[in-house]
């Protein structure tokens, strides 16, 4: 580093100051979890339910990670429970298939919620721990910062669908090609043309 900041041999180049490698790691790993939680956050607090599209990103996701490990045989890079957290996804989809549709059995959906409730901050986590390569050299205070943050944005995401009525209209949902969700303001799409 030179006395002004910069690396060396970067003379010439913008005077921005370089950006600290424990903010880009806990910032990386903050955005890898929310990107993972917020929308199914999002659609819990808004429709009161999980979409199969949520669960089905988490198991892609996930089943990606796991089939990752197993062929490069890593077992050790990921803890046991891990192993069980990536396998969850799956094991929904097996669950979903097996259950006869014609009856109603609420366990099913509840299984989904829990599994993206629980599971998003797990697979956040281990997306963070695989993905991110100075994330175990982090500090366990910038660590926990990390996976506060995407529980923060969870939560908000959920109190955002919740009360989206105070900043979206049914229109807005109409026009992403969601449907509105009940409670949600009458009036106009919020877009330019």
């Amino acid at each position: 580093m030179t006395d002004d900041g910069r690396a060396p041999g970067t003379e010439g180049t913008s005077r921005l100051p370089q950006i600290d490698p424990a903010l880009r790691a806990t910032a990386t790993a903050s955005v890898g979890g929310t990107l993972v939680i917020w929308w199914p956050a999002f659609t819990l607090g808004a429709y009161n339910a999980v979409f199969f599209d949520n669960v089905l990103a988490l198991w892609a996701v996930a089943t990606t990670v796991l089939l990752s490990g197993v062929i490069l045989r890593s077992r050790g890079a990921v803890p046991w429970g891990g192993w069980i957290a990536l396998s969850l996804p799956s094991a929904w989809i097996v669950l979903a298939i097996v259950t006869p549709k014609s009856h109603g059995y609420p366990y099913v959906h509840y299984f989904e919620v829990v599994l993206t409730v629980v599971g998003a901050p797990v697979l956040a986590w281990l997306l963070s721990r695989l993905l991110v390569p100075d994330y175990a050299a982090l500090p366990t205070f910038q660590r926990l910062g990390a996976v506060s943050v995407t529980i923060i944005v969870g939560v908000l995401a959920f109190l955002l669908g919740t009360f989206n009525y105070l900043f979206l209209t049914c229109a807005d949902f109409e026009a992403s090609g969601n449907n509105a969700p009940a409670g949600c303001a009458k009036g106009a799409a919020f877009h330019r043309r």
